[in-house]
């Protein structure tokens, strides 16, 4: 939380926040650690039996707890006080758990699963027993004390653990991710005391702003937080470099770089150096200080190149390798360049004055341009906000107008024009609704720009995204949506509705593995074919998936039915059917729309049998012990317009989505399709002959 002040140079921090944060001296109260459920009997209904509280942060609470489903012990972290947690901090607890769970390395803490339980967001995490660097901190120190053989052991086991960090830093940077609160308390130790990276609750992407970091907010820990981060300045993969030298610093030394008041430390992190190591322990080995006075530089342009570096330097040091942090820094060679080259500099240093006059006049024309940003950067924030809690909500989709599509896409927004054309267009929101919705930014922008150049004036798209296919096949009939994206089997349900909806265009899958799905069970079922379903249960995929219909037909063909079944369930739904129609609670599998729910159900014994993409089944069939049974191929989506559309709009509409076949970067929205064809009666051949089949499963 902060107050709104104006704010200051140098630091760029707001003078009333870091005078009270200054001067607090306050323990944290009782109520500030309390549990958010208690440690027993949390309720039936949610997942996790929390066993005991294992830690605690300024965000969130995490617990030693059973995941009952699986029956495993994780690590589950929950916001402190969900209900009163202002939305930055919401936001930050969804950052922590969307940048955790795009990072899959060894020693990264992988999360297991994100929700929401009660209106307290939860993420369950891989559980490392051996307690945090911050609390076994003494088994690392360097002791004055100790003699030269044991000293050098200490030094090459210090440098061991931090090439591991390094390693594991330099990957999330390889991927677009700065962690920005790197310290002992984060990095945790398994009981081999094998280092693993966690709380990325203040991870910054490389790639776009988040928007989550104001101007007077003071983020991280400053100990170890370097210091263009402590002033507010932007940052670099070198902030990280700066905090993992930080750590080596104390491991060698015993103390941190900088010691003293909130406001002595930022005075030190801007104005001061460190004192060299080895005046504070003459043990430390030369080499090893150099590495790490190299992390700690002022100048990021002087530190490591990349956490990848600082790990070979280390590495090096261990094999008595020459390192690389002896070499001159740019100030130096820039100096010993100048020597060499007076004519030169002079020239340069004259274009430079003129560069820097350009640069201030740049400045200032930027300066109304930011201020316009400010509205954009909020209604940013607030959609994607929105966006995440859209399975919460009561209502049935999620409108976004085309310029907000274009903010939160970050990219310009046109502006508004007289008698411009407005279409909707209708999607169903799988997976990740916020990732959707990023992804489909520039297709829409290149529709938009097709179609205005074709018809001379501005055509705009918005875009309604729904929770389930059924809600937009209904509102497609009722022509509250101009264009919608359907399967098959829904494409039949709503001519059914209403004969003049009209198919446009047919994404056909990439042929292989990316047009196939399987039925499989586990390899210790005892079941070998599909009609040893008869007296097991089975799970099917989304109610109105062209999944669920294809894998009815193939169990009607084999002489099955839903009688046959002892129960079967569809993944969005959380009851179980029984032979007698009757229905039933159904135990939770987590979310309903991830490829890896139906594997990890049918692999946990809850269901013998399911059905799923091909592609995810070859990733994990042989680590999950998993067996096909059969194998169909899956027909392609439709993109479709409502009845009583104008011609022409359709037309231009159908020839913009198959001039896309020429931009392949717009579709992996559409999912990587091998290619796009005019939709045509034929498409839907295949599937009008089966449909009495399908209907046999359930009669």
């Amino acid at each position: 939380m902060t107050c709104g002040g104006k704010i200051y140079p140098p630091f760029r921090q707001c003078p009333r926040c870091l005078l009270d944060l200054g001067l607090s001296s306050d323990p944290v109260k009782e109520h500030e650690t309390a549990l958010v459920f208690p440690l027993v009997g949390a309720g039936t209904d949610f997942d996790y039996e929390l066993l005991e509280r294992i830690g605690r942060g300024g965000m969130g609470v995490v617990y030693r707890a059973r995941q009952r489903s699986l029956n495993r012990v994780v690590a589950l972290k929950m916001i402190a006080m969900a209900d009163s947690a202002s939305p930055a901090a919401l936001a930050r607890f969804q950052l922590e758990a969307e940048t955790a769970a795009r990072l899959d390395h060894p020693h990264i803490v992988s999360i297991f699963e994100i929700g929401e339980h009660d209106n307290n967001p939860y993420l369950a995490m891989r559980l490392v027993k051996g307690g945090s660097l911050a609390a076994r901190r003494r088994e690392f120190l360097l002791c004055p004390e100790t003699n030269m053989a044991e000293a050098r052991q200490a030094q090459i086991r210090i440098a061991r653990l931090l090439s591991i960090v390094a390693r594991a830093v330099a990957y999330a940077h390889e991927r677009g991710v700065l962690h920005r609160d790197l310290k002992p308390s984060n990095i945790l130790l398994d009981q081999h005391g094998v280092p693993h990276l966690t709380d990325f609750g203040l991870a910054k992407s490389l790639d776009h702003e988040t928007g989550l970091t104001q101007s007077c907010e003071l983020l991280g820990t400053l100990r170890y937080m370097a210091p263009e981060q402590a002033a507010g300045k932007p940052i670099s993969r070198a902030a990280d470099i700066y905090s993992v030298g930080a750590i080596l610093y104390e491991l060698l030394t015993g103390h941190p770089p900088f010691e003293g008041s909130t406001v002595d430390l930022l005075r030190q992190l801007t104005e001061a150096d460190p004192p060299h190591p080895r005046l504070l322990n003459p043990s430390i080995d030369h080499d090893l200080a150099t590495i790490c006075l190299k992390c700690l530089d002022k100048d990021p342009a002087r530190r490591y190149s990349s956490a990848l570096e600082l790990a070979l330097d280390l590495g090096r040091w261990e094999r008595f390798e020459p390192i690389q942090a002896r070499q001159a820094g740019p100030l130096l060679r820039l100096r010993r360049w100048s020597i060499r080259n007076p004519a030169l500099v002079t020239l340069l240093l004259s274009l430079s004055l003129g560069i820097i006059l350009s640069l201030f006049l740049l400045a200032k024309a930027n300066e109304e341009k930011k201020r316009k940003s400010i509205a954009l950067d909020i209604l940013r924030a607030e959609s994607a906000r929105q966006l995440q809690e859209i399975w919460t909500s009561t209502s049935a989709f999620f409108e976004i107008k085309s310029e907000t599509l274009s903010a939160m896409a970050g990219m310009e927004v046109g502006p508004l024009a007289p008698g411009e054309d407005r279409f909707t267009i209708a999607l169903v929101a799988e997976g990740n609704p916020l990732d959707r919705v990023l992804r489909a930014a520039p297709m829409f922008n290149r529709l938009e720009s097709s179609m205005s150049s074709a018809d001379g004036k501005t055509t705009r798209f918005n875009l309604r995204l729904y929770k389930d296919g059924a809600r937009a096949v209904e509102d497609l009939v009722n022509q509250q949506v101009d264009f919608a994206r359907l399967n098959p089997r829904e494409l039949l349900r709503a001519r059914a509705l209403d004969p003049q909806i009209r198919p446009l265009v047919t994404i056909s899958p990439t042929p292989g593995i990316n047009d196939a799905a399987v039925i499989f069970t586990r390899t210790n079922s005892g079941i070998r074919k599909l009609s040893d379903l008869r007296g097991r249960s089975f799970l099917f995929g989304g109610t109105n998936s062209i999944l669920t219909f294809w894998s009815k037909v193939t169990l009607v063909e084999t002489g099955l039915r839903a009688n046959d079944l002892t129960r079967y369930r569809y993944v969005d739904r959380p009851n179980d059917l029984l032979p007698n129609s009757a229905t039933v609670p159904a135990v939770a599998i987590g979310n309903p729309f991830s490829s890896m729910t139906p594997v990890e159900a049918v692999s946990a014994g809850v269901y013998d049998a399911g059905v799923v993409l091909e592609k995810r089944f070859r990733e994990v069939a042989v680590e999950q012990q998993l067996v096909e049974l059969y194998r169909f191929h899956e027909n392609g989506d439709l993109l479709v317009s409502r009845g009583n559309l104008p011609h022409e709009a359709t037309e231009t509409f159908q020839q913009a989505l198959l001039d896309l076949r020429h931009f392949p970067s717009d579709q992996t929205f559409l999912d990587a399709p091998s290619g796009f064809k005019i939709a045509t009666d034929k498409d839907l051949k295949e599937v009008l002959s089966k449909t009495k089949t399908e209907a046999a499963f359930e009669p």
